[in-house]
């Protein structure tokens, strides 16, 4: 690992809180330095929007607004919660949509 001459690449870290062992997690990595929090908060914020953009075009549930690859006939998500099949029972299809057919070339655990 080089030396850290300038501070994390978000800028919100100095040269030695950006050198700290472990990214500043402790030994058994349950505890952070509190001085890789805002680190942190950033990296987070920065992959949430990158997520939130990718996923921009995808249909969204008409019920709680996740994004999904596909909706069902109620154009719900494929949540079985209380409401989800509540508002499948009142548009008179079943309370728990069908399972999707599995989608070949997507990647994922074969």
């Amino acid at each position: 690992m080089g030396v850290v001459t300038k501070g994390c690449k978000l800028g919100c870290c100095s040269p030695e809180v950006a050198g700290l062992p472990n990214g500043g997690w402790s030994e058994d990595g349950l505890h952070l330095d509190g001085r890789r929090r805002e680190h942190l908060r950033r990296e987070w914020a920065a992959t949430s929007a990158r997520i939130d953009r990718m996923q921009a075009d995808y249909p969204k549930c008409k019920l709680c607004g996740q994004s999904t690859l596909r909706l069902d006939a109620a154009g719900l998500c494929s949540k079985v919660t209380d409401a989800h099949k509540a508002y499948r029972v009142r548009l008179g299809i079943p309370a728990v949509p069908a399972p999707a057919p599995a989608a070949r070339g997507r990647g994922g655990r074969r």
